[in-house]
């Protein structure tokens, strides 16, 4: 008894002594004094942006952690975290505290006080610029105790929450960068900062369609290095923006702010912005068009060498990617091991009875033909700290949050004698177990997020009995494999959720070889806004740059037969819109706003399978109105069968930026489907008629029992038909043996 309470004093005198080192902390700590000059900003960062959840920390010690990467060319001189948080009312307040960390430096220690236990409260803890770097981890350490006696380690009042809404104020100074190309694609995309990336573009008041051509290039390239975070291009006709841009010239067509020398050979650079020397700019030069796209080319496909502040580019050639080789697309040709789908061994590590699920991205080309298949076989390997009694310890699997199956860990004497095949792990008390299981056809998207969530059960002996000692160890194996060779290629179109989710089917081709952009003849900003987007999403999509698209005017157009088109909005591109206006479901025309109601577009969108009556009469009505109104639109090519158009439309230059902005929510991208989804004040409203066509191939007996399973009548006459003439053929051959055999006996 003596013992305990020594125990408890012992601790109760740690934390004195812990606390009395640091600040004393009221409802909320003033931030530190903002550095003063023109290059220096203040920059609020939500959880929301680093994480997007609340974090739950539960038990006598659980931890978590939130990352945040600091630009290349900015240095911290001031930070402040503002921590918004409710705790458990049974925490003791002698014992109970949070241990605030940067980087592995305790810098911080909030007490969980009595008085403000069991609501939102706020606290500041100032964090010391010194322990800053590329790469930042703040880790919270939850120290929770809720007796002075035996207490169980993981009570369900022993927790504490740090809310969304809490938020890191960090004190920003600009550092000037060297012009040196061996930093890209820093500054201009600096991987440490996970905001969007907004680049912009500066063009010549006379810039050509192929110098608009090469600057997509660029954005497509960029794009892929943004990746999640989105990229935004702003277009600036002559003028210099005041943050770091790209530049595209050549000899004829300059901005006229720069004053660039003339160039005999592809030419790339990176000079200071005139009107502020912290700000780069990246210029791409050429004696003409043809140079200027060997520039960018070189750089896209060359980043790797280039070195100096000015480099030419004497040589680039390539070849056309494949269909469906996008390098963050599943390979359709073989088994994928989820090892190739990670950036780090440790994300399929995990340690602790309670770990967070690790995660893993499934990216499958949007058309695979799931019709009549059970769903994508998954080979799965995984070991674990195996439990020393049989209990509820759990691997749970999940895909887009929807459950798949849920694997119990026995320990390793039980799961030996059941015949499964286990490992000891590195001496220790582990265990490997192989399953195989399928996603089923139904759960598969174009952007797939698959878990597992393991969950390692607690042995409670007798009180006061029990040591908490959380050593378990859990991991999916790298060389479990997910296999997508056996599903062919085809899929029903108009569907515009595949090309919200994935650029399809112009994304059939990384490199976007059979893809034709049309763009209004006088080159009008919302229009080049919207391409530069659109390119950097589709690299981003499939992790290439668009080498190979071709930009067309309306005109051009109507020649394009071997080619998908996207047609950008515009008052050109409406004209070829309304030409090829019969059967379109919205077109905006001289006459206002001519809309054929096709009928709201199903939640769940339309699979390969699915067929819909839609009434020989649609709804038609034309209008005059005012006001923004976007849309985007997919339809049959009219110049060739087989071949898709999808069309962006915009009432005005609001209406086109709506277009952009619903593409880069997340919470709004699920609402575009159909074959027309109308954009207005922000909501997103589908429909689908029952025109189809469809795209890809299928082996001839696929393609016989997919048409027929579409008319079962049909196929109840065709199989009645052809079981009547098997029958007829087999009673007449009967009849012709029957008749052999009468004239053997005469004879």
């Amino acid at each position: 008894m003596h013992s305990r309470y020594s125990t408890v004093i012992l601790k109760v005198a740690a934390v004195f002594l812990t606390l009395s080192a640091q600040p004393s902390f009221a409802a909320r700590e003033p931030a530190a004094p903002a550095a003063t000059g023109p290059a220096v900003r203040e920059v609020r960062i939500r959880f929301t942006e680093l994480g997007g959840e609340s974090i739950m920390l539960h038990g006598v010690q659980s931890s978590a952690s939130v990352n945040f990467g600091i630009r290349a060319d900015e240095v911290v001189v001031g930070a402040t975290l503002n921590l918004h948080m409710t705790y458990s009312p049974s925490l003791l307040q002698e014992l109970s505290h949070m241990r605030v960390s940067l980087n592995g430096q305790i810098l911080g220690v909030v007490p969980l006080t009595k008085n403000d236990a069991g609501r939102d409260v706020e606290r500041a803890v100032s964090l010391d610029p010194r322990y800053f770097s590329d790469y930042n981890q703040i880790l919270f350490d939850l120290i929770g105790h809720y007796s002075m006696d035996c207490e169980d380690p993981q009570h369900s009042s022993l927790w504490a929450n740090i809310s969304r809404q809490s938020e890191l104020v960090l004190t920003l100074r600009s550092i000037e960068l060297r012009n040196d190309l061996a930093s890209l694609p820093a500054p201009f995309f600096d991987r440490h900062d996970n905001r969007r990336v907004v680049l912009p573009i500066v063009l010549s008041a006379n810039a050509s369609r192929d110098m608009v051509r090469s600057a997509g290039v660029a954005a497509s390239w960029f794009g892929v290095l943004a990746d999640y975070r989105s990229a935004r291009f702003p277009v600036s006709i002559g003028t210099l923006p005041g943050r770091h841009a790209l530049v595209f010239a050549t000899n004829a067509s300059q901005p006229a702010q720069l004053s660039l020398p003339q160039v005999d050979a592809p030419t790339v650079s990176v000079i200071d912005n005139s009107s502020n020397p912290a700000l780069k700019l990246l210029v791409f030069q050429g004696k003409d068009e043809a140079q200027l796209r060997q520039a960018v080319e070189g750089v896209v496909l060359g980043n790797a060498v280039l070195t100096g502040d000015r480099i030419s580019v004497a040589k680039v050639a390539y070849e056309h990617r494949a269909a469906y080789d996008a390098p963050r697309w599943l390979r359709t040709d073989r088994a994928v091991k989820i090892g190739e789908l990670i950036d780090s061994p440790g994300q399929l590590q995990a340690h602790g009875v309670a770990p967070p699920p690790l995660s893993v991205n499934l990216r499958l080309p949007p058309d695979l033909f799931t019709w009549n298949k059970a769903g994508v076989p998954i080979d799965l390997h995984y070991r674990y700290t195996a439990p020393s009694q049989k209990d509820n310890s759990l691997l749970t699997v999940s895909i887009n949050n929807q459950l798949l199956r849920s694997y119990r860990l026995l320990p390793e004497s039980e799961s030996g004698a059941a015949g499964k095949f286990l490992v000891p792990l590195l001496q220790n008390d582990g265990s490997r177990e192989s399953r195989g299981l399928l996603i089923p056809a139904f759960q598969i998207a174009s952007d797939n997020l698959m878990q597992f969530q393991f969950a390692m059960d607690m042995h409670r002996e007798a009180m006061c009995k029990e040591v908490f000692v959380d050593n378990t160890r859990e991991a999916i194996d790298p060389d479990s494999t997910v296999d997508i060779s056996a599903f062919p290629h085809y899929a029903a179109l108009p569907n515009l959720a595949l090309f919200a989710n994935a650029g399809f089917p112009f994304t059939r081709y990384a490199d976007l070889q059979e893809t034709a952009i049309v763009v209004p003849e006088s080159l009008e900003r919302p229009a080049l806004e919207q391409l530069f987007f659109l390119l950097g999403r589709m690299g981003r999509q499939t992790g290439a740059p668009a080498l190979s698209y071709r930009l067309v005017d309306a005109k051009e157009a109507q020649s394009a037969k071997d080619l998908d088109l996207l047609v950008l909005s515009g008052t050109a591109t409406g004209g070829l819109l309304e030409q090829w206006g019969k059967g379109l479901a919205l077109v905006f025309g001289k006459l206002g706003r001519d809309f054929k109601d096709p009928g709201k577009a199903p939640i769940l969108g339309l699979g390969a399978a699915q067929s819909k009556d839609v009434p020989g009469s649609v709804p038609n009505v034309v209008i005059q109105a005012t006001g923004s109104l976007g849309a985007f639109m997919g339809f049959e090519s009219r110049l060739s069968s087989g071949r898709s158009v999808v069309a962006l439309l915009g009432s005005d230059a609001a209406a086109s930026d709506s277009l952009i902005s619903v593409l880069e929510d997340d919470s709004k991208v699920p609402l575009i489907r159909g074959e027309l989804a109308v954009v207005r004040n922000g909501d997103v409203q589908s429909y689908q008629g029952g025109d189809y066509y469809y795209v890809g191939s299928l082996s001839w007996w696929q393609w016989l029992w997919f048409r027929f399973s579409q008319h079962a009548l049909l196929l109840t006459l065709v199989s009645l038909a052809a079981s009547v003439a098997f029958a007829l053929f087999v009673y007449g051959w009967l009849q012709r043996v029957v008749a052999r055999r009468l004239e053997g006996r005469k004879g």
